[in-house]
């Protein structure tokens, strides 16, 4: 499932650079298999929740610098 929970409470951890990059890969690897299997529609309502989870955990508006509508991001 994208955006899944880890489980940890990310104020009582450290998080590494390399666990966010790993992490962002992932995403963005089930994103890629997202958009082949869904429809525009589905797949822009995916990643618009996908840019507020992440603007809620991270305090980035990343819908501001990754828009769903912006092919080069995706």
């Amino acid at each position: 499932m994208l955006l899944s929970a880890s489980g940890q409470d990310v104020s009582e951890s450290e998080v590494t650079d390399e666990e966010v990059v790993t992490a962002a890969e992932a995403l963005g690897e089930e994103l890629a298999a997202a958009k082949e299997s869904s429809s525009d529609y589905a797949f822009t309502t995916m990643v618009m929740q996908c840019n507020e989870a992440i603007g809620d955990e991270t305090g980035v508006d990343y819908g501001s610098v990754c828009g769903a509508d912006d092919d080069g991001c995706c």
